[in-house]
């Protein structure tokens, strides 16, 4: 390994060893290279400390335009409506969205979950309603057809 043709910034790396691909003899033969450089060990720390704040406001950029582009569409997600059809399937076969199989209280109604996590506000507000008036429908069809009907 010859390290006087590594630039000073590779060799700052070495010398870190962040990334410990490199073994002690690359690591000492870098800080070697860089003390006859003219760099000591107090601008190496310097140096290094820079780069690591360079790298945390990039990594503070990313991480707010990130954020951003998930309020924007869950911003977008707000308003968002189901159709009229859909919402007449929902309330027609509500019972059977209850009773399709067994459900802990984690995973009640994972549709619904998944619709207030991806803030689908508007969506969520008619599922629930279209389910409820369907089962409370259903429900006082099933009593009328029992109690009025059977007598």
């Amino acid at each position: 390994m010859n390290v006087r043709d590594y630039s000073t910034d590779e060799l700052l790396m070495m010398a870190n060893n962040v990334t410990e691909e490199y073994s002690e003899e690359e690591v000492r033969l870098a800080k070697k290279e860089l003390y006859k450089r003219g760099i000591n060990d107090e601008l190496i720390a310097d140096i290094v400390k820079e780069e690591e704040e360079a790298f945390m406001k990039r990594l503070d950029a990313a991480a707010r335009a990130e954020q951003a582009r998930i309020d924007k569409r869950n911003e977008k997600n707000r308003n968002i409506s189901y159709q009229w059809w859909e919402l007449l399937i929902l309330f027609v076969f509500a019972p059977f969205y209850l009773c399709r199989r067994c459900y802990l209280p984690h995973n009640f109604f994972p549709k619904l979950r998944q619709l207030r996590e991806e803030k689908y506000d508007l969506k969520f507000k008619q599922r629930l309603i279209a389910l409820i008036a369907g089962d409370i429908v259903w429900g006082l069809a099933y009593w009328i057809e029992r109690v009025i009907m059977g007598n």
